[in-house]
């Protein structure tokens, strides 16, 4: 029954995208970042994405959606490193393999450019950052709820086969929508809604911190922290804060407890370790390819060839060091500058409207985006996602905010309507007749 239903939804999709096209592109980030046919037992494997962005590539040719991408430095940025990562490709070390990845990081960038085509309205753009928000949402909010019910005693697992199959990804994921979820609870009017968001944040909170992640527990700190430093409540905040932390370490066993206190010691941490031993490995591919290994390069191969320890094979657990291993220092500096840019104009917006109430919620939204980037690249500092759609799917937020912004006309106050004069006010009053 449940397969039946899931391809219902995945394939019924497909015609509503022909139609409306700016539909399709939200089916397709839905399967891209919820993964519903990896849920069921016969379409895990299914190329349902593709099935989804054909239809919506037609839809978009049939309705005339064809329209000028907002051209902002952040969207030739994207273009750069797209055919940048093309020409790595073609030199990459692992050949055959590199294109695998190639051919599944390609399609999500190019659907970023079909997305800024169709979501060019408020509307559409709020819409968009919904459906990432609640994809990722209905595994925190399960997972919340799963954490409280066994009282932290298993680790929380996202979908397999998908960018946050493991419990440090998917925490990650969930760090990059908590803002999202405080942004739309601030939108909506009716008490329950709000309710509804602020009981889901609490949850997802509780599924960041049962992952018994410990890079997602830092950059859920991180967060938090330059939440608390903006807010105007940061005092009650703080003192709120004290108050749950102190509940959550009676509440935690003691495993949760002995691997988040194993940061300090990360000298004898084997997995510590292990990435430290893979970021000399980037280091080392980066110096001697200057355009990086290209795509998959983190093998038990090369490693034997430029890890300081070549028995101990680690993934990058790095954004970072992930990109300059792969794509050299050139690719890292386009990668750097993507993210530096979208936060450059996120803030830009976040000042520029202080008092237009037309435009407060953009720049509620510029703020919400600015946290749920600067959480992806905290977390991303001990995790291996740099290639993870959910970040470019906020970095074409950005873009499209920008131009929505822009183009919605300024509040333009109402003047009051004048007295009539009175007889003799401003001089004689007129003769009669």
């Amino acid at each position: 029954m449940r397969d039946i239903l899931i391809a219902l939804l995945v394939f019924g999709s497909a015609p509503v995208a022909v139609f409306r096209p700016d539909i399709g592109i939200l089916a397709y980030i839905w399967i891209g970042l919820m993964n519903p046919h990896r849920l069921s037992w016969r379409l895990e494997y299914a190329p349902v994405g593709l099935v989804v962005a054909i239809a919506t590539l037609l839809g978009t040719v049939i309705r005339g959606e064809i329209r000028r991408i907002p051209m902002k430095s952040t969207t030739i940025l994207l273009m750069v490193w797209m055919l940048y990562t093309t020409l790595t490709t073609m030199t990459a070390i692992s050949g055959r393999d590199a294109w695998i990845e190639w051919n599944r990081f390609s399609r999500i960038i190019f659907m970023c450019f079909v997305a800024m085509m169709l979501l060019q309205e408020r509307k559409r753009l709020e819409r968009y950052v919904w459906v990432a928000m609640a994809s990722i949402a209905f595994y925190s909010v399960k997972g919340g709820l799963f954490s409280l019910a066994t009282r932290g005693a298993y680790r929380v697992w996202g979908p397999m086969g998908s960018f946050i199959e493991g419990n440090n990804e998917l925490a990650l994921a969930e760090i990059m929508i908590l803002p999202l979820m405080l942004y739309f609870a601030r939108q909506v009017k009716k008490t329950w809604q709000r309710w509804a968001y602020y009981g889901s944040i609490v949850l997802t909170i509780f599924s960041i911190l049962f992952s018994y992640s410990r890079g997602a527990f830092v950059a859920f700190a991180g967060v938090a922290g330059i939440l608390l430093v903006r807010s105007r409540y940061r005092f009650q905040g703080l003192l709120m804060v004290l108050v749950l932390g102190a509940a959550l370490i009676s509440f935690v066993p003691a495993e949760w407890k002995d691997r988040m206190t194993s940061i300090e010691s990360y000298q004898t941490d084997q997995s510590a370790q292990g990435r430290i031993n893979a970021w000399h490995f980037a280091v080392n591919i980066a110096m001697t390819h200057l355009f990086g290994g290209g795509f998959r390069t983190f093998t038990k191969e090369l490693f034997m060839v430029y890890a300081p320890n070549p028995t101990d094979v680690h993934d990058a657990h790095s954004i970072y060091f992930e990109v300059l291993a792969e794509q050299g220092f050139p690719g890292l500096f386009i990668f750097l500058g993507i993210l530096a840019t979208a936060l450059w104009k996120l803030e830009r917006m976040r000042k520029r409207w202080p008092k237009d109430p037309d435009r407060r919620w953009a720049r509620d939204l510029a703020e919400m985006l600015q946290f749920s980037l600067l959480g992806y690249m905290f977390g991303g500092a001990f995790l291996g996602l740099a290639y993870f759609d959910l970040p470019y799917y906020l970095v074409v937020s950005t873009i499209l905010l920008e131009y929505v912004a822009e183009r919605q006309p300024a509040a333009v106050p109402v003047p009051s309507p004048a007295e009539p004069a009175r007889p003799g006010a401003l001089g004689r009053a007129p003769a009669a007749g």
